[in-house]
């Protein structure tokens, strides 16, 4: 009897812990996610930054597009890159077009975020932005391109070699590195060690 008794309790206990660990997960309803949304456009800083950890969090679709629409905020761009990143595949077609904003820093976070998601269909894109005016786009869109590691980078990426910034044909090695075709060991020897 006090066995089972025992054994029971312990089956609570850990039963509790992981609903505990989970609650997050699940305490988003949908006129949460809304209510959530809303706050994007509220002027404290502390209020949309907690707005968005918590629409990542949820990883509700209904959550791309206003998450997209804050990737040029100065102060938030980088927290909405990462939820987007949380949401996940749902969010790959809106960062491919927020890599053509005209803002600058939207461009930056959708290109970061598009390497942490690892989605192919970034992959043209992607390349297409190693050409951005900014350099701080184009070495994050190295870095992306490196992250995803499609053979079909490459010969960009050996293009890129060449960039006026110092930083972007640093990431571009290193991208080339981390792909791992052999032919492009003797280009990027020199750039990394």
């Amino acid at each position: 009897m006090y066995f089972r008794l025992s054994r029971l309790i312990k089956v609570n206990i850990i039963i509790m812990v992981l609903s505990l660990c989970l609650f997050p997960l699940s305490y988003v309803q949908a006129d949460d996610v809304t209510s959530l949304i809303q706050k994007l456009n509220n002027d404290d800083l502390l209020i949309r930054l907690n707005a968005i950890k918590a629409l990542g969090d949820a990883r509700d679709a209904r959550a791309v597009e206003p998450l997209v629409a804050a990737l040029g905020d100065k102060n938030c761009g980088c927290a909405a890159s990462n939820a987007l990143v949380k949401i996940g595949n749902t969010s790959v077609e809106p960062l491919i077009a927020a890599l053509k904003d005209e803002n600058m820093i939207a461009r930056r976070n959708a290109a970061k975020a598009l390497g942490e998601i690892k989605d192919p269909r970034a992959v043209k894109p992607l390349i297409t932005t190693l050409k951005d005016e900014d350099a701080t786009v184009r070495w994050q869109a190295v870095k992306a391109l490196g992250e995803i590691k499609d053979p079909r980078a490459v010969e960009p990426l050996v293009s890129t070699l060449k960039d006026d910034n110092t930083i972007v044909r640093w990431h571009a090695a290193k991208a080339l590195e981390n792909i791992g075709d052999p032919s492009v060991k003797p280009l990027i020897v020199d750039i990394l060690y």
